[in-house]
């Protein structure tokens, strides 16, 4: 009876511990599933992931101080695909120390990608990745397609601000005028009237008012501030692919061994041969996809120009009476749009009534 009940006591426990181990392995899963990746002790980086089994990649990049909210309207639609939803550091339920940082944010997707398409043992790209990004996520989108082009397979931005010499006193010079705005005449509303002007300005519905009060309320002043500065200065870094890599060893060449120029010059082409050979494709944005409302600001369809200028191949159109977050009002056709350029490498868009082509654009204006 004595050894009955003591045996009955020890497997309680074990079942107990049991119990509890199952439930933490499901904890974990559930966080892992939900996505909240700890860069350090100080840093969160808040993601949901979806059709984690499928085969290609699409991480979706939100736009200025809003949050994944803004895909609301993409999620059903593309539960084919690996969707990676994602909020910006200091955007959302991210959390970072430092000031926001647009070349951080993106060498932190970097490694998220590498994460989810990468094959941990020998470093294979296992899944093809794909970016969606607006506003602010497709000046990212465009930084990591031009830092890491192998990284990703089609990009595909709308709505993107690019200034052609953005100088240091103008964009402060913005800042503290919104910051004068904000305090002297923001801050005296109360909060509805700022929650309605911001429905009223993206040409948001109501339904949409709680997601965009619970953004606004996560921002703070100096997260607002350093956003909008690294928006504004934004510049595509410089593109490396083979061409100007072997331009750039030519002259370094020629400099270092101006007396030995039939020697450079045949080591010129041989390098010219291996790095063609290492390169399947160059950085010229044939992959790449831009595209903006024309109902918005003139600025965007000028950035859309400069960014054809950078990525001489790449497909611009304009998105007929469209607003700036048309992938929430016209996501009938965003959503057409994006899967056809990624999965039917459809390059050639025109048989789209709603799509401009960047050569008819100045009929529309």
């Amino acid at each position: 009876s004595y050894y009955f009940y003591y045996s009955f006591y020890i497997l309680i426990i074990i079942l107990i511990i049991y119990f509890y181990y199952i439930l933490y392995i499901r904890i974990y899963k559930l966080l892992e599933y939900i996505g909240v990746l700890m860069n350090d002790s100080k840093n969160i980086l808040y993601f949901e992931e979806e059709g984690i089994s499928n085969n290609e990649i699409i991480v979706f990049i939100h736009s200025n101080l809003l949050s994944n909210w803004v895909w609301i309207n993409q999620r059903d639609y593309f539960k084919d695909f690996h969707c990676i939803y994602l909020d910006l550091p200091n955007h959302g339920n991210s959390y970072f120390a430092n000031e926001f940082s647009i070349e951080t944010s993106s060498k932190i997707i970097k490694e998220l990608i590498q994460e989810k398409a990468y094959d941990s043992r020998n470093n294979n790209k296992i899944k093809k990745v794909n970016l969606v990004g607006v506003s602010l996520g497709g000046q990212i989108a465009l930084y990591l397609l031009s830092k890491y082009p192998a990284l990703v397979d089609n990009v595909i931005v709308s709505g993107v601000n690019l200034y052609e010499d953005p100088k240091k006193d103008d964009f402060n010079n913005v800042v503290s005028m919104m910051n004068i705005f904000k305090m002297d005449i923001l801050d005296k509303k109360p909060n509805k009237f700022l929650i309605k002007a911001l429905l009223a300005e993206y040409g948001l519905e109501k339904k949409y008012y709680e997601f965009i009060k619970e953004s606004n309320e996560k921002i703070s002043i100096e997260s607002f501030n350093s956003i909008t500065k690294e928006s504004l200065k934004f510049k595509i870094p410089k593109i490396e692919n083979s061409k100007t890599k072997n331009k750039n060893n030519r002259k370094s060449k020629y400099k270092n061994n101006e007396n030995n120029k039939y020697k450079n010059n045949k080591s010129n082409k041989k390098n010219s041969k291996n790095n063609n050979t290492n390169n399947k494709r160059d950085n010229n944005g044939e992959n790449l996809l831009v595209l903006f409302g024309t109902k918005e600001y003139p600025k965007v369809k000028k950035s859309a120009s400069l960014i054809k200028d950078i990525f001489n191949k790449a497909h611009v159109f304009g998105v007929y009476r469209s607003l700036h977050l048309w992938n929430i009002i016209d996501y009938e056709w965003f959503n057409e749009v994006v899967k056809d350029f990624i999965c039917n490498k459809s390059y050639n868009l025109n048989n789209k009534d709603y799509l401009i082509e960047d050569i008819y654009l100045e009929i529309y204006n």
